[in-house]
């Protein structure tokens, strides 16, 4: 009878066990599944956007020092119209299109690269234009005169002969002038090269002349017009001049006179036709 007693309890002490090992994993697992499941609603996709620190402008190229990135959730950028992350060129030859204040989001379209439509407008500054202008190669210095830079054009003029024509020697050197003709005026494009973005189609003689294309005023374009017509022209690093300097052949030859001497004798023969 004692055996069957001690049986039983050891029976319930086993039944006891196992119930309260089966409850401490049902408690584990639950505290796991608690703890995990917040985690699950933590993941959140984020998009990456850009915001300006300064003001933009119009043909104005960006650099990642204007910017600020910034993230938000997913659910906020559809919001905006945004549905990924938004990736924009800071290549130096890629301009704005369009203003923004600062604060503002820059956005791929307010961008134009050089190989789309519209992107030289981008480049000509407000209420200017193009000219290309065929001009003496003679005394320039290669690499000295680059596109975004500004020169002054030269201009030697003589009131007998066409000048336009390089090669040709001067016979007569009376009201022969050089003066600056246009001053301080940008440079798009210097040579004629598929690498340009600004390509000029006027060819030239290459051995003596070369064609630059210009940024200049509406209102001087038909004075370039005709001058690379009658004038020599040449072109040079944009200077400071207190005045616009102009030489006549006086100043360079001391000795030079221009007047024609009438002789007595002429006049005398003239006469005794009479």
């Amino acid at each position: 009878m004692n055996s069957k007693i001690v049986f039983t309890i050891a029976f319930l002490a086993v039944v006891s066990g196992i119930y309260g090992v089966a409850k401490t994993l049902f408690i584990s697992t639950d505290t796991v599944v608690a703890i995990a499941a917040p985690a699950v609603a933590d993941d959140v996709t984020y998009v990456t956007l850009w915001r300006n620190k300064q003001a933009l402008v119009k043909g104005q190229n960006l650099t990642a020092s204007m910017l600020e990135r910034e993230q938000l959730p997913l659910s906020e950028a559809i919001a905006l119209g945004i549905k990924q992350d938004v990736e924009l060129d800071f290549q130096a030859s890629t301009l704005m299109n369009t203003p923004l204040a600062r604060g503002e989001l820059v956005l791929p379209e307010y961008q134009t690269s050089k190989d789309q439509p519209g992107y030289l407008d981008l480049l000509i500054g407000a209420g200017m234009t193009l000219y290309p202008l065929t001009i003496s190669s003679k005394n320039l210095i290669k690499g000295y005169i680059n596109p975004g830079a500004f020169i002054d054009v030269m201009a030697i003029s003589s009131p007998h002969s066409n000048l336009s024509d390089n090669r040709e020697a001067l016979a007569e050197f009376a009201g022969v002038t050089a003066s600056v003709f246009l001053p301080h005026v940008r440079v798009m494009s210097v040579t004629d090269g598929d690498s340009e973005v600004i390509r000029s189609q006027v060819s030239s003689n290459t051995e003596t002349e070369a064609t630059i294309v210009l940024e200049v005023k509406p209102d001087d374009l038909t004075r370039l017009a005709l001058a690379q017509r009658t004038m020599h022209l040449e072109i040079v690093r944009s200077q400071a001049h207190h005045s616009a300097p102009r030489v006549n052949i006086g100043d360079v030859m001391p000795n030079y006179s221009g007047v024609v001497e009438l002789r007595g004798t002429s006049n005398s023969n003239q006469g005794d036709g009479f």
